[in-house]
């Protein structure tokens, strides 16, 4: 009886977890551009909302670019899949009621001012923390993955005597750095995380 039940919950499990990720692509809020192997993605028009699920391939070729869907405030949740590994510049920046980002990848490739890819600062924090769920209250910069990781990155000022404090925690070493203004106060150390 017991062998049975366990079977149960590890198939809820399974079911459960492929239904997160197995979402259905919202086809009739994206328009795409096809080049000879592979295509682009950008929003049908300016009205949509919701959530936008981009498929991974369309007609056959992988969807590899995401393009700009900037200013779109209708959109609240995006799922983007591991196929994508190009995003252009403002690609959801003044999406301002985008509050859920689910990233099926580990790497995609920002254009050169990254942080303005979305409202706050997701860019960093998908760099460090990889594939997954980054959620964030609207009207807010910061971004948290909901995996249950826990990240220490980010940059944080004394205000007693202006000391800067920088943390990247990349998965398996944390390096901090600093500055104390008009002090000389220098910080450069990495510890490994056990």
């Amino acid at each position: 009886m017991k062998k049975k039940v366990l079977m149960s919950l590890v198939l809820l499990a399974i079911i459960g977890t492929s239904a997160v990720f197995a979402q259905t692509p919202t086809l009739d809020k994206l328009k795409f551009r096809e080049n000879v192997s592979d295509c682009q993605v950008e929003p049908a028009n300016n009205q949509i909302s919701g959530e936008v699920v981009i498929p991974d391939t369309y007609n056959n070729k992988p969807v590899k670019t995401v393009a700009v869907f900037k200013d779109i405030t209708g959109i609240t949740s995006v799922v983007i899949p591991a196929s994508v590994t190009n995003m252009i510049n403002n690609a959801f920046y003044g999406c301002t009621n985008l509050t859920s980002v689910t990233f099926l990848g580990e790497k995609i490739n920002m254009a050169t001012n990254n942080n303005y890819n979305f409202p706050g600062n997701l860019p960093d924090k998908y760099k460090a923390g990889g594939a997954g769920t980054y959620t964030r209250q609207a009207g807010s910069n910061t971004w948290t993955k909901q995996d249950g990781g826990f990240s220490l990155s980010g940059t944080w000022t004394r205000s007693a005597d202006g000391m800067q404090i920088t943390i990247t925690d990349n998965g398996s070493n944390i390096t901090i750095t600093g500055d104390k203004p008009n002090n000389g106060g220098k910080l450069n150390d990495t510890y490994t995380k056990k």
